[in-house]
Parts: structure tokens; C-alpha cells; sequence
């Protein structure tokens, strides 16, 4: 309803009430993506490079991958660590940019926390079913891989339906052409999951959905 030579428009009790919730829902949902979009970025790429070099060196020093088979796992170590680094500096400086309360610096570490948990769980999986060892190593990363598309997934259904979007096309980058191709199947895997990183990169600048 509106007053007599008035054009401010004045909300009902309840129409004020759902602008509040409206308003505390969006807060909401930016204080649990901060920092999620260029955490996720950062992580498939470190996985995308680190399964590419893994190729590489098992295909083109093939000498010292028979020597050392136990090679994938300081190199994958060594690769990610500075994503640990990098996910607790996103999520940090994103909370801060948001706010700067206690509260919303805090959810910048629960960001962190969850991409950790993932991260993990992608290491400590092929452990427990015994991949860690000569023989099976190479199929370290069809769990690793498989478990960082899934949490990119979950991620995205709760919080942002491109986190979503994005993880879907990982996983399908990554073993579809394991079905199609055969000896360059992870070449073309490798090189198809870094494709989807510049594209989804170049999107995300444009939009500017940090």
C-alpha cells in the first residue's frame, strides 16, 4: 500500500519479514561459497597436473618409474601441499573480504575445512581398499579423482549449482576416454579436465562468481 502523495512503497508484516529472510539467506549462502569457487579451480588443477605428470613420467622415463614405483606418491604429495596452503589463503582473505566479524572470518576456515576433508578422503580411500602399492598404483586416481568430482558435487547441490555443473564434467572428462581410448586414454583425460578448467575459469571471471 502506498500514502496519500507518497511513492515510497510501505511492506506488510509479512512481506518485511520474508525481505528479511530473503537478505539472510543471500548473506548466508555468500558467507559459505567464500572462496569455495577459486578453492575449486585451484584443486582441479593441482589434481589435473598432478595425474598428467604422473602419465608423463611412467610413459617417457620409463626407466626410473621401474625403478622407483613407488614415485606417485611424493609426487602427488609435493603437488599437493601447496594446495592446503593455497585452500586456507582463499578461504581467509575470502571471509575477511566479506566482513570483518568473527563470524564471517570464520566461515572461510569451515570452506577450508570441508575442501580439506575432501582432499583427504580422496588420499586415505585408495589406502584402505590397498591401492598404495606397485602393482595397483595406477588406479590410484580413478578413486581420487572420482571422490574430488563427488565432494565438487555435494558442494554445488548445497551452496552452487556451477560447483555442481563443474564437478559432473570433471568426472566425465576424466573416464570417458578411458572407455574410448587406450594407450593415450589418460593424455586425453588429463588434457580434457584442464580444458574444463580454462573454460569454467574464463566463465566464472566473466560472471565474476568468486
Amino acid at each position: 500500500m502506498t500514502s496519500d502523495g507518497d511513492d515510497t512503497t510501505v511492506l506488510s508484516t509479512e512481506e518485511g519479514w520474508q525481505t528479511i529472510q530473503a537478505t539472510i539467506h543471500d548473506a548466508r549462502g555468500a558467507m559459505y561459497t567464500a572462496g569455495s569457487t577459486a578453492i575449486l579451480l585451484m584443486w582441479a588443477g593441482i589434481i589435473s597436473i598432478a595425474y598428467l605428470a604422473q602419465y608423463a613420467i611412467s610413459t617417457f622415463a620409463s626407466d626410473f618409474a621401474e625403478q622407483y614405483p613407488w614415485f606417485p606418491g611424493p609426487l602427488w604429495a609435493a603437488l599437493t601441499l601447496p594446495g592446503v596452503i593455497g585452500s586456507m589463503t582463499i578461504g581467509h582473505r575470502a571471509g575477511r573480504s566479506l566482513s570483518t566479524g568473527a563470524a564471517m572470518q570464520s566461515v572461510g576456515i569451515r570452506v577450508f575445512l570441508y575442501w580439506m576433508a575432501v582432499v583427504t578422503a580422496a588420499g586415505l580411500l585408495p589406502g584402505a581398499a590397498g591401492l598404495w602399492n606397485e602393482t595397483r598404483a595406477e588406479t590410484i586416481p580413478y578413486v581420487l579423482v572420482g571422490v574430488i568430482a563427488l565432494g565438487h558435487v555435494l558442494f554445488g547441490i548445497l551452496h552452487r549449482p556451477v560447483i555442481a555443473v563443474f564437478g559432473l564434467g570433471y568426472a566425465v572428462s576424466f573416464y570417458v576416454p578411458h572407455y574410448i581410448f587406450e594407450g593415450i586414454a589418460p593424455a586425453v583425460s588429463g588434457i580434457a579436465m584442464l580444458a574444463l578448467l580454462a573454460a569454467t575459469f574464463v566463465w566464472v571471471h566473466r560472471t565474476g562468481e568468486w
